[in-house]
């Protein structure tokens, strides 16, 4: 059986989900407490980030690796092209977007949802240990603090991820024009890898969490004014995942 071992919230961990799901291979996710993690992964993997997935002894930690590892290993579906150039201009968005679209959307997001504990600590506990909500209460405020630090969240750092989640968003329409796919005629790791680290800003049914209705502010606002660019992201959801 394979393993996932992961946040349910965190959309690198979507991007393994997703991979693990469009070639239809059976797995169990072991969805972790973010802080108590860091023991768990680094006592099975290299260090403390997730996803690490568990496959017969064999442990692949990081989203990218973990999609490289399935196309190795599990022929249906593949997500890597076979033409070269085509596998050297996906392998580039996937980089692009686990480098540049990832980080930013994860401050942009966390920068205002740190404030909320409400929303946080159901989203980080979902189908964790039973004590996770419990014990995480009382824990959230040095939790959010460290994750501050460690994602080096300010109000200057939030403009600036807001505007690189911008201007990818302006240079992914822009490079798509009236094409579906990023790379070649067919859904790879690149739309995947693009569209899944885009995807907290359209809050899809499929993504595995229970959103809240709507976003506190300013996030809500920042979302909105992405609306208008997203829709190819939308689209990839509605229609591969």
């Amino acid at each position: 059986m394979l393993k996932l071992h992961q946040f349910p919230i965190s959309h690198y961990c979507e991007k393994a989900r997703w991979a693990l799901e469009i070639k239809e291979l059976q797995y169990r996710k072991v969805n972790l407490l973010p802080g108590p993690h860091i023991k768990k992964a680094k006592k099975i993997a290299k260090r403390s980030s997730l996803p690490i997935l568990e496959h017969d002894g064999v442990f692949i930690q990081e989203s990218s690796d973990i999609i490289t590892y399935l196309d190795n290993n599990f022929s249906r579906r593949s997500l890597t092209p076979e033409q070269p150039k085509e596998q050297e201009l996906a392998a580039a968005w996937e980089s692009f977007a686990d480098r540049e679209i990832g980080p930013a959307v994860r401050l942009l997001c966390y920068s205002t949802l740190l404030d909320h504990p409400g929303i946080m600590i159901p989203l980080f506990t979902k189908n964790g240990p039973w004590y996770g909500r419990w014990a995480l209460k009382p824990a959230f405020p040095k939790i959010a603090e460290s994750m501050r630090d460690m994602f080096k969240i300010t109000p200057q750092s939030a403009i600036e991820a807001e505007n690189k989640v911008s201007t990818a968003l302006d240079n992914l329409n822009a490079t798509l024009g009236d094409r579906e796919f990023l790379v070649g005629d067919t859904f790879t790791r690149a739309d995947l890898s693009v569209a899944s680290l885009l995807s907290p800003l359209i809050m899809h049914r499929t993504y595995g969490v229970e959103w809240p209705d709507s976003m506190p502010e300013p996030l809500a606002s920042q979302m909105t004014s992405f609306h208008d660019r997203l829709g190819w992201v939308e689209h990839i959801y509605d229609n591969f995942r």
